[in-house]
């Protein structure tokens, strides 16, 4: 006789437990204790906040750590996150993954890493649209272009792109590792 396996229900995991309205305030009073920000999976953010929280990050001198992945940010947070990118210069991750934002807040978002050589990781995969060959074209460029990114968390769907990105990570990381000596 054969028996089905037993079904073991798995909890669901627990919702993220971070205040939003204190993290803004602790981001906006530069607070030194204050590294790591991760609001991921609120879904109840709003919009205004979320630019609070960048317009906040731009003078920020303490958090390494942004994580905004389902935060249900868009085209308008992207704009925000891309001013953010132009001026911090303490970020070191920024994780923007499993939200709305199109090809066009991504680009922005990209072109604002030309400007930014603190950021080591940035993760934006798995947006609601797929952002296109022009999108893909301008972050396997950026990648060439910008030494300081060594993690880069996207799946190419084309393969000019994704071949040039994987050279551009690899040489990033080499670069690191080993730093041309004058």
């Amino acid at each position: 006789v054969v028996k089905p396996d037993t079904y073991k229900p798995v909890p669901d995991e627990p919702p993220n437990p971070t205040n939003v309205e204190e993290t803004l305030q602790q981001i906006q009073a530069n607070d030194g204790a204050l590294e790591d920000v991760n609001l991921n999976n609120i879904k109840d953010i709003p919009i205004s906040t979320l630019k609070a929280i960048c317009e906040a990050m731009k003078t920020n001198t303490h958090v390494k750590k942004l994580s905004l992945v389902a935060t249900r940010s868009n085209d308008p947070v992207a704009s925000a996150v891309a001013e953010m990118l132009m001026e911090n210069k303490t970020l070191q991750s920024l994780n923007i993954e499993s939200n709305f934002i199109t090809s066009a807040g991504m680009m922005s978002i990209i072109k604002a890493m030309y400007h930014n050589a603190t950021l080591t990781e940035l993760k934006v995969d798995n947006q609601c649209q797929r952002l296109g060959d022009t999108v893909e074209m301008e972050m396997a460029t950026m990648l060439e272009q910008c030494p300081s990114v060594v993690r880069f968390g996207y799946h190419f769907t084309q393969q000019g792109p994704r071949a040039r990105a994987a050279i551009a990570i690899t040489n990033n990381n080499e670069l690191r590792e080993c730093p041309l000596r004058s």
